[in-house]
């Protein structure tokens, strides 16, 4: 009887050990489970939201150039014109042509692949023929003066021949032109048109052409994942420029792939394509390896469960109390089992289990709130740091503080040039002088090439001076040897002398604008 009784009580222990190692490999892999899910699946996220802004910024940039050289026209030629006996009068009208000519000649070269450029007056003050129109030839493809559309032979209301006019002119505004073929010199090309307005009076409209590859040659180099592309298409849909689709018909989304929408300013609608496998790729083989991780742990417990089942039920009654306060996230707890034997052995597997998932879980946060390319800060960290740091603001536990944007002018330049192994190394060049300088103040990388310094206290009274320090060292760097080592800085100081008057978005966009501002004037 007593021996019958001994193995039940064995079996009972047996039971329990084995219960709770089994519940607590559970948890913890559990818990790995999904806040790897979760911290990766954001990460990734917002990655993804990043580098396809970054590459729609590129495209707006080149639309941008554009935009810019026509606007530059507008205001010269609007400059030039003192009065309407300039249009009118048939002398005054030869003059003011000539010196328009001879803008639009010295300049046009500045603007990349240009294939047409020009200047047309209203056919109501002006002869039909008036005006400038310099474009490619069919034969050469050189840049040359022609004789202008005749507006006396088409009616304002034909789109196909005059609407680069008209339509301009009607909307009073600004217009991009949707993509067309020239027969004549066999380029697709996208037109960006101003209509003139002087004296309350129709003036004409300037504008110029450009080839089509100029923009699409950009889109079909974006490479974010395997197998990933971009394309464009208007705003009905229909394609304008695809890896494989011709233009003009819809687009199908294949299975198992992901549409990321981009706006450019011109209207288009810039589509990222991107397979699912390419960014759930990491992630599934970070679930895989804990989950293999998390069996191996359970089977290793089973199997020491069985060898020490004979053991002591009060020392099995401790692990199982342990196990069941891990399940519960009380990571603090302490084992107090100090046997030197097999049970000893397990109390030490056990401590040496939880400190392996707590380092585990804390290099998987650190990963996701680092920068693995400069180690600063990221994106994602600086979310969260600006969540706590407006708490504290309101509550007025901070009173005064400072922003710091700055971008690494010349990153996407020796990207392209030299590489992205250069570029890495740029960066954290650049990271190096801002840190060192700021070193009382956390910096956050929150873009491809900017970083934000969140100034307080001593960094705060002694900007001016650490500021001026930074930009010693940056032209410091303009006698190093390789051109990635040669760092280019546009900063933007916001400052907020009283946190109750001015929300941290509002200083977060001035330090922005001051950036931007720097970089106009740096060009």
């Amino acid at each position: 009887m007593r021996r019958r009784l001994r193995a039940t009580i064995q079996t009972r222990v047996l039971t329990l050990a084995l219960s709770g190692l089994i519940l607590c490999a559970l948890a913890f892999g559990g818990l790995c489970l999904f806040t790897t899910d979760k911290v990766v699946h954001e990460g990734t996220e917002r990655n993804l939201h990043a580098l396809t802004n970054t590459e729609t910024l590129k495209i707006n940039s080149r639309l941008k150039s554009i935009e810019q050289y026509v606007n530059t026209l507008e205001i010269a030629i609007s400059g030039m014109l003192d009065s309407l006996e300039q249009l009118t009068d048939e002398t005054l009208l030869a003059e003011f042509t000539e010196k328009s000519r001879e803008l639009i000649r010295l300049t046009i070269g500045n603007t990349e692949k240009a294939v047409a450029a020009y200047l047309r007056f209203n056919p109501k003050l002006t002869p039909p023929t008036s005006g400038i129109f310099m474009t490619k030839t069919s034969k050469d493809h050189n840049l040359k003066f022609v004789d202008p559309t005749d507006f006396s032979k088409y009616d304002p209301s034909d789109i196909e021949h005059v609407g680069w006019y008209y339509v301009p002119v009607q909307t009073k505004r600004p217009t991009w032109m949707q993509p067309y073929m020239n027969k004549n010199t066999g380029i697709y090309m996208i037109s960006y048109v101003i209509p003139l307005f002087k004296f309350n009076q129709e003036i004409g409209i300037v504008g110029v052409d450009i080839d089509f590859d100029y923009i699409t040659q950009e889109i079909a180099s974006i490479r974010l994942f395997d197998n990933d592309y971009a394309f464009i298409a208007d705003k009905n849909g229909s394609i304008l420029f695809h890896p494989s689709i011709p233009r003009g018909r819809p687009y199908t989304l294949p299975d198992n792939n992901l549409l990321v929408h981009n706006k450019l300013i011109n209207g288009m609608d810039l589509t990222f394509v991107i397979p699912k496998t390419s960014i759930t790729a990491d992630r599934n083989s970070l679930i895989k390896n804990l989950v293999l991780i998390t069996m191996l742990i359970l089977v290793i417990f089973i199997f020491a469960s069985l060898i020490f089942a004979n053991s002591i039920t009060k020392s099995l009654k401790l692990l199982t109390d342990y196990a069941n306060r891990l399940i519960d996230g009380k990571m603090g707890i302490e084992l107090n089992i100090t046997r030197n034997d097999e049970i000893g052995d397990l109390a030490q597997s056990f401590v040496k289990a939880k400190m392996r998932l707590a380092e585990t879980m804390g290099h998987i946060k650190g990963l996701a709130f680092r920068d693995p390319v400069t180690s600063v800060r990221n994106r994602n960290s600086f979310d969260h740091y600006i969540a706590e740091f407006s708490m504290r603001a309101s509550s007025g536990e901070i009173k005064s503080y400072g922003i710091l944007v700055a971008s690494v002018d010349n990153l996407f330049k020796i990207k392209n040039k030299f590489g992205n192994t250069k570029a890495i190394t740029l960066l954290q060049t650049a990271s190096r002088l801002i840190c060192t300088t700021f070193d009382h103040s956390p910096v956050f990388r929150v873009n491809e090439d900017e970083f934000i310094v969140v100034l307080t206290n001593d960094d705060l009274k002694n900007r001016k001076e650490l500021e001026e320090k930074l930009a010693s060292s940056v032209k410091n760097t303009a006698n190093a040897e390789n051109p990635w080592e040669q760092v280019r800085l546009s900063i933007g100081i916001a400052i907020c002398e009283d946190t109750q008057s001015s929300s941290l978005s509002e200083q977060l966009a001035n330090a922005e604008n001051n950036m931007l501002k720097s970089r106009n004037a740096i060009e």
